[in-house]
């Protein structure tokens, strides 16, 4: 698709920044092109801060030369009306017609919902905040059947591609505040933005948001070292010294399976001792590999962003208030995920943690409404295993509207 009315868009970007990731295809999706400026190019860098007047984040993007700022600037100029002025298009569009699914998220579980639901004929619309998920921020992903090596944005990318081939309607940027069921069973989605969509069937598959901690260096060595899925990264790291923030079962079973690898871990946890199930406590202590830091804080993670490498975990003792040093190469939080549930809690089932409950067919307690994925109280919070209920959600919807 291309825009008829294109202005001058100019993005600079990091290749290894998810927010620029986010940005680009919420343009794309609009059926804009843009010029990319990449700042690892120490010239135009002092281009970007020249023209930003000394911004230190990306996606720094300009339409006609007007500085909008970076991709949540770009979201909250959709969301006011701005952005249909800079761009010379209707944002405020309603969906008029019922659509037969409408689809929430647009992860592994909402885009593989949406193909499977495309096939059976369905008339589709995704909406979403933004394109991927925690796929966008994912590094190497070498656990999806039959793709190895693949980097999240790129499988992601293949991900959309292939359900872009089918009659499915993409709206970026629409972030989903209220979900109601009408008199006549048909359900009413609001967006941020103010947009109503109706539909005969729902499905919620909006992903998780990783806990974060909020120490320095976490944001700045993202996926350059920090990461907050073991299972998932932890196989690039054999062999390497790494800290594991957490002392439930997430992190306890991460350090054994680092430990597996031959990873030095050093296990650290704020409580006074270990919180996750006695058979794996057992199994930690027992492990040579594993060093546990109990009654622990972490105070900053350091490391070189630029060269990707995290050097050194910052350690408190929460009772003495002395400092450590780790020094380790990889650092993986483990402290649990939330739920992107808050919209549509009161409506829906969702257990002590925010997780939407669904039975064997993904239903939830509403009728009309399906979830998929790690927004649900599934116990594997895993790419393929996502993906596998989005297809499952399609095929029961398509046999509950037949």
């Amino acid at each position: 698709m291309t825009n008829n009315n294109q202005p001058e868009i100019e993005i600079y970007t990091l290749t290894w920044c998810p927010y620029c990731t986010k940005a680009k295809s919420f343009l794309k999706s609009k059926g804009f092109s843009y010029q990319e400026y990449n700042i690892e190019d120490s010239s135009v860098k002092r281009e970007m801060l020249d023209r930003t007047d000394g911004a230190k984040t990306v996606p720094q993007i300009f339409i006609d030369d007007q500085l909008v700022g970076g991709y949540d600037a770009l979201m909250e100029k959709k969301n006011n009306g701005q952005l249909d002025d800079l761009l010379d298009v209707d944002f405020s569009k309603n969906f008029n017609q019922l659509w037969d699914l409408v689809i929430i998220g647009s992860g592994p579980a909402g885009l593989n919902t949406a193909l499977y639901g495309a096939r059976k004929g369905l008339d589709i619309l995704i909406l979403s905040a933004a394109l991927g998920g925690q796929m966008i921020d994912t590094g190497e992903v070498d656990n999806y059947l039959g793709i190895s090596e693949a980097q999240g944005p790129d499988l992601l990318e293949s991900f959309w591609e292939h359900t872009a081939n089918y009659d499915v309607s993409l709206e970026l940027g629409a972030e989903v505040t209220n979900v109601e069921q009408k008199d006549s069973g048909e359900l009413l989605l609001e967006t941020k933005g103010g947009q109503q969509v109706g539909a005969r069937s729902i499905a919620v598959t909006s992903g998780t948001t990783n806990r974060e901690l909020g120490v320095p260096g976490e944001q700045d060595l993202r996926g350059k070292g920090v990461h907050y899925c073991a299972t998932c990264d932890g196989y690039m790291y054999e062999g390497q010294p790494v800290a594991i923030i957490g002392g439930g079962n997430a992190g306890l079973e991460a350090a054994l399976d680092l430990a597996r690898l031959g990873c030095p871990v050093d296990l650290v946890e704020v409580q006074s001792e270990l919180t996750g199930d006695q058979v794996l406590i057992d199994k930690v202590e027992q492990r040579e590999l594993i060093t546990v830091h109990t009654a622990t804080g972490v105070k900053e993670i350091t490391g070189d962003s630029k060269n990707e490498q995290v050097d050194q975990l910052i350690v408190e003792d929460k009772e003495t208030a002395e400092q450590a040093e780790l020094d380790v190469d990889g650092v993986f939080i483990e402290i649990g995920l939330l739920p992107n549930s808050d919209f549509i809690k009161d409506t829906v089932e969702v257990n002590q943690l925010g997780e939407i409950v669904i039975n064997e067919n993904n239903e939830t307690s509403q009728a009309g409404i399906w979830a998929a994925g790690d927004v649900t109280n599934i116990k594997d919070k895993q790419i393929i295993i996502a993906a596998a209920e989005g297809a499952k959600t399609a095929l029961r919807i398509n046999e509950y509207l037949e």
